[in-house]
């Protein structure tokens, strides 16, 4: 409970502080924050009643209103379901335009000869397994290097699936729903890693008093998103998987 209201309080603070900043660019991390916000606090408040037992049915406590109430949230202002996808397909963008670019260049190879070795050197070095992530611990307190290095190698690992499945179902991945519900779970245990530990780091740069408690709480939050990750890459590459999901269409 109190890492799920670490999260979604540090989401809202990012976010706001890129509008303050006159960012206008903010339409993903809205849709992922919303998605989060009111998943975490139906959850928080469900456990909240567990923890009551059988007061927690009870009015005088307040929990079976604020449940009640909690249920429209991941309704309006665009359902869960739907935003999911729009944060899936809209974030799959700037990969297809790559892809695009990439295609361009084969036609005319002779004109676009270094983009074309540049982008045969990054998959050969992929494929024996030298590639490395994006760095990121420069962007974090030195005592949130290890978990920054974990968040790197799931960005890493989730643009090679974008790429994959974008390279097998082309401009028909928008009928693929099972799959960017997985590409857009991904995207929310990444991103939501990636704000705890710039308001965690920040604690620690300032030496707040909570800074040691938020350090623990980015370290566990971290860790066991990144664990989640790769599960969610791997449902949408694996056969038996991908035979389920067929399946459960035709159902």
């Amino acid at each position: 409970m109190n890492m799920l209201h670490y999260v979604t309080e540090s989401m809202a603070y990012m976010i706001s502080g890129n509008m303050d900043s006159g960012s206008q660019h903010y339409h993903l991390e809205a849709a992922i924050s919303k998605c989060f916000a009111s998943e975490a606090a139906w959850w928080v408040c469900d456990e909240a009643i567990q923890i009551m037992g059988g007061m927690g049915f009870m009015k005088e406590t307040g929990l079976e209103r604020v449940m009640r109430d909690l249920r429209i949230f991941r309704i309006f202002e665009g359902t869960n379901d739907i935003l999911r996808l729009f944060v899936a397909l809209t974030g799959i963008q700037y990969a297809g335009a790559h892809l695009k670019e990439l295609q361009n260049a084969f036609k005319n190879p002779t004109a676009h000869l270094g983009l074309i070795f540049e982008e045969a050197s990054k998959r050969v070095v992929r494929k024996v397994g030298l590639s490395i992530p994006p760095a990121m611990d420069h962007l974090v307190h030195k005592d949130l290097t290890n978990s920054a290095n974990l968040v790197a190698k799931s960005v890493d690992s989730f643009g090679q699936a974008v790429e994959m499945v974008l390279i097998k179902y082309g401009k028909s991945i928008v009928n693929e729903q099972f799959i960017l519900n997985r590409l857009a779970n991904a995207t929310f245990d990444i991103y939501s890693s990636v704000v705890v530990l710039s308001r965690a780091s920040q604690a620690l740069k300032e030496n707040s008093e909570s800074a040691a408690h938020e350090k623990l709480l980015a370290e566990v939050w971290t860790s066991e998103a990144m664990e989640r990750v790769p599960l969610h890459l791997k449902a949408i590459s694996t056969g038996r998987t991908l035979d389920n999901f067929s399946k459960m269409s035709t159902i």
